[in-house]
């Protein structure tokens, strides 16, 4: 299917049906996915087959670990600065919201080949995306997971029978976040 891909890229779609007349099916699915601006959540890191993230709140110092036979996630809580000079664990991701943030992350990222993902206009659009009711608690739950994620290290261990190998690393590298009360401040999401 790959080529397919490529030869429409490279040729547009009428070229391609000409040159593949005997899959002619083939050429117009992957036209209409390549010209869906929004195909949706649909990109999951494998390793997420394995290993997930917890169903439930874990309290916020708890570090999270599962294991399959091969694979393990271990989920640490990352960490907020305080005024009073002592950091406050912000506990580890968990549940639906969690996920569907993870997969939106994904999905963009692979969708347009960069690392850098655009969340949106507002915390409003970016809800729009995902699917999620933007208001009250849906609002809140998403805020509280999207910090999770960004400050949460993930370890994968992959284990093989003589040898293991280990990644750690952040979901979010960097971030930007005005803090709200200033008067007069436009929105700055993105």
């Amino acid at each position: 299917m790959g080529t397919v891909h490529d030869l429409i890229e490279a040729r547009g779609k009428q070229e391609a049906l000409r040159l593949l007349g005997d899959e002619r099916s083939a050429v117009e699915v992957a036209a209409a996915y390549m010209a869906d601006e929004d195909p949706g959540i649909g990109f999951l890191y494998s390793g997420w087959c394995q290993a997930a993230l917890p169903h439930r709140r874990l309290p916020s110092e708890q570090a999270r670990q599962i294991s399959s036979e091969n694979i393990s996630l271990i989920v640490q809580p990352g960490w907020r600065g305080t005024n009073a000079g002592k950091p406050a664990p912000v506990g580890v991701p968990y549940g639906s919201r969690a996920r569907l943030i993870l997969l939106r992350l994904q999905s963009d990222a692979l969708r347009t080949n960069c690392r850098e993902v655009e969340l949106g206009r507002s915390l409003r659009d970016w809800l729009g995306k995902m699917g999620i009711p933007a208001g009250g608690k849906s609002l809140r739950d998403v805020q509280d997971q999207a910090e999770r994620l960004g400050r949460c290290t993930l370890t994968f261990e992959l284990r093989r029978a003589t040898s293991m190998v280990y990644k750690n690393q952040g979901i979010i590298e960097e971030a930007f976040l005005l803090v709200p009360g200033e008067a007069g401040q436009g929105s700055l999401f993105s």
